[in-house]
């Protein structure tokens, strides 16, 4: 029996960006939001830094600071933001028509597709038991893109397979961006969402 070729959806599109000039108020959040996910993209979270981003921008530390408190405090910022990023190219929506193979397949590539962003938001200590679809980043709770996955696969009418599922799809993605090749990641994730049924004996 032949293995399912699952979705590969095209690279993401550059994000558009921003012209250096005088900030109004309100908008110096999104920017820093946006010019963060650049930073992490291109050069890793740990490139992500208070000083560098105001530079970027070309206003004063203190401005950055008091949007985000501390560094630990932007990063969660920017991954929260990397997340609702990956939601938005995955199709995760509650009314979203997107089954769950295609999800997969689009978590995957994005992971594959932007590494630096998807080990941003899978920061350390993400799976603390007890803390529903909140894990912790540092010293600061934000939203846990296993907990997300695993959300969307129940609305999608697979509430029992919905945990080991989304536990699967998010340790395939680390493996794509660890270097395991495309094929045999789209084999083990065509065999995690149709897996050989054994007859009964």
């Amino acid at each position: 029996m032949s293995t399912p070729t699952l979705p590969r959806p095209a690279p993401p599109t550059p994000e558009l960006w921003y012209k250096k000039l005088r900030y109004h108020h309100g908008n110096l959040r999104s920017s820093a939001l946006a010019r963060g996910r650049q930073i992490v993209r291109l050069h890793g979270p740990s490139a992500l830094t208070l000083r560098g981003l105001a530079r970027d921008l070309g206003v004063s530390a203190t401005s950055v600071v008091r949007q985000f408190g501390n560094l630990p405090g932007l990063r969660c910022a920017v991954a929260e933001a990397a997340l609702e990023l990956l939601k938005t190219q995955v199709g995760l929506a509650p009314r979203s028509k997107v089954g769950v193979e295609d999800v997969a397949g689009r978590w995957v590539a994005f992971a594959a597709a932007q590494p630096n962003l998807y080990r941003l938001v899978a920061g350390e200590g993400w799976h603390a038991p007890g803390i529903g679809t909140r894990g912790i980043h540092g010293l600061f709770a934000v939203p846990s893109p296993l907990r997300t996955l695993e959300g969307a696969i129940r609305w999608r009418g697979e509430p029992g397979r919905a945990c080991s599922l989304a536990s699967t799809i998010h340790g395939l993605a680390l493996a794509r961006i660890d270097g395991v090749a495309a094929a045999s990641v789209d084999t083990a994730l065509a065999r995690a969402l149709h897996p050989v049924r054994t007859p009964a004996s």
